[in-house]
């Protein structure tokens, strides 16, 4: 095989490759006409890397000898001779893009002899700093089929324009609970489709552990640098029920009336709501290594059961600006990640994006969850302004202090299947509990600010698999809280919350 290499240049140069032809028999075997020009390439644009790394390429189909020109700078190509009809050009930066945005370096035209037929690729570089790095952190083992599915997902969905400027990591554990790998995912010239790079590979992880997830955020930001930084993290959830670790004694969580709490129901579907015990981080712990980072997760979108929780969200509120988080069960299938790609690197208004991100969700359980086998009509999203919860928790501590009104537990709007319920809708909460419609009002309007009801999204019922049931909702805020439950631990573990004790 010939290698031809050419260092770009503000001056044309030209490169014949030749390609075998293959003979062309008609039907009618006395005709030999020559067969017409064919000229194909696999894209008509590159995109180099900002950092100055790798290469990308394309393909040439061809049906008689071309050439290839070009002009431009700070790029290195290269190109061999293929098949009888195939050939490839491979582009290398030899500089990196220190500019905010991306730049075009030059052009590459490709032609017949003749020139009856011309390609022209055009080259550009992304910024070495990325406009926006995404980073989709899946711990655990137990739900890696759908991880993979959610993946493959996010792969279909890359192309030229997504992520465009920007640059989609993902991390998770394919092979044991103690290791864990980083990789990016990028559109590859080619293929015309999305390539997986490895940045690296964890050989001793633990998503149990503060300091392994702190490095592994760390680690993100180092890789693929950028102006603003969103986080996805698709797992298990538990609201601000206490895990493994943190501030409460395991002694006072276990046992008791609680003991099949998170036990699902015979038959049930599964949700991302149970399994990988022993792996799992705290509310708080996940907040102080958050607040702890050199730079900012401007939004965090939980892809987990239970999440929109003001007790959980009050914990965050310092470390996020924007969450996006379900109130009850996510199914097992999680996001529709090749719908909300698009959304999660358009910066021109972050918070309307975050809501279409909420309303693709609501979408797909609404409308199309059936074609995902095992899967239920069930999707409840809302979005949170994470500087709006200290003015809501001081509403609230109004609600506490005003006279109340006594209610039946069973009417209470609730979002986990089972005797013990946990979650309840807090807006719901309010308008039972308090005996003032003034405070009630002021309350309402200050959880519109929080919860936005434009992005409070919620099919006709919910799945749980605590009861294997679909759950009529009837009364929807977007956002839950655990004060009205009585069963013990949890009651008094409730007590020791930060968002207790900022309300009480």
């Amino acid at each position: 095989m010939m290698k031809y290499l050419f260092r770009a240049a503000a001056v044309r140069r030209s490169l014949l490759a030749p390609l075998l032809l293959t003979v062309v028999l008609l039907s009618d075997a006395c005709s030999k006409e020559e067969p017409q020009p064919r000229f194909e390439v696999s894209a008509t644009e590159i995109f180099l890397s900002g950092d100055a790394s790798g290469e990308e390429s394309i393909t040439v189909r061809a049906n008689r000898p071309w050439e290839m020109t070009y002009t431009g700078e700070d790029f290195m190509v290269t190109s061999t001779d293929g098949t009888a009809s195939e050939g490839c050009v491979t582009v290398t930066p030899t500089q990196a893009n220190d500019e905010p945005n991306r730049r075009r370096l030059g052009s590459i035209l490709l032609h017949f002899d003749n020139d009856r037929q011309q390609i022209e690729v055009a080259v550009y570089q992304r910024p070495a700093t990325a406009t926006r790095t995404v980073l989709l952190y899946m711990p655990g083992q137990s739900l890696l089929r759908y991880y993979k599915e959610n993946i493959a997902r996010l792969r279909s969905a890359v192309n030229t324009d997504n992520p465009g400027d920007g640059r989609m990591l993902i991390c998770y554990q394919p092979e044991s609970h103690y290791t864990a790998v980083l990789e990016e995912l990028r559109y590859d010239s080619s293929t015309g489709s999305c390539k997986t790079i490895t940045l690296k590979h964890y050989d001793t992880f633990d998503t149990g552990k503060p300091e392994d997830v702190a490095r592994l955020f760390a680690d993100a930001a180092e890789e693929a640098p950028a102006e603003r930084y969103g986080l996805i993290i698709g797992c298990h959830g538990k609201a601000w029920i206490p895990a493994s670790s943190g501030a409460l004694p395991r002694s006072r969580r276990a046992g008791g009336a609680a003991a099949d709490v998170w036990t699902p129901a015979a038959g049930a579907k599964p949700t991302r709501s149970f399994g990988d015990t022993g792996h799992e981080l705290d509310i708080t712990e996940l907040a102080s290594v958050l607040e702890a980072l050199p730079f900012r997760f401007d939004y965090l979108i939980f892809d987990d059961c239970f999440m929109a929780s003001i007790e959980t969200l009050y914990d965050l509120r310092h470390a996020i600006d924007y969450v996006v988080a379900s109130p009850c069960e996510i199914m097992a299938a999680g996001f529709p990640y090749d719908r909300i790609l698009p959304h999660l690197f358009d910066d021109e208004e972050l918070r309307p994006q975050l809501g279409e991100i909420c309303r693709e969700f609501w979408n797909f359980y609404q409308n199309d969850w059936n074609t995902i086998s095992g899967n239920e009509q069930s999707g409840c999203i809302s979005l949170t302004v994470m500087s709006e919860l200290e003015a809501l928790a001081s509403e609230m501590r109004r609600v506490v202090e005003a006279p109340k009104t006594d209610f039946e537990l069973s009417e209470l709007q609730y979002y986990k299947g089972g005797t013990t319920k946990l979650f309840y809708d807090l807006g719901h909460y309010v308008q039972l509990s308090c005996g003032d419609q003034g405070t009630i009002d002021t309350f309402e309007a200050q959880l519109e600010r929080a919860v936005p009801s434009e992005y409070r999204f919620h099919t006709p019922s919910y799945y749980s698999a605590y009861n294997n049931l679909l759950n009529p909702i009837t009364c929807y805020t977007g956002i839950t809280t655990s004060e009205p439950e009585t069963t013990e631990p949890y009651a008094s573990d409730f007590r020791h919350t930060s968002w207790y004790l900022a309300t009480h």
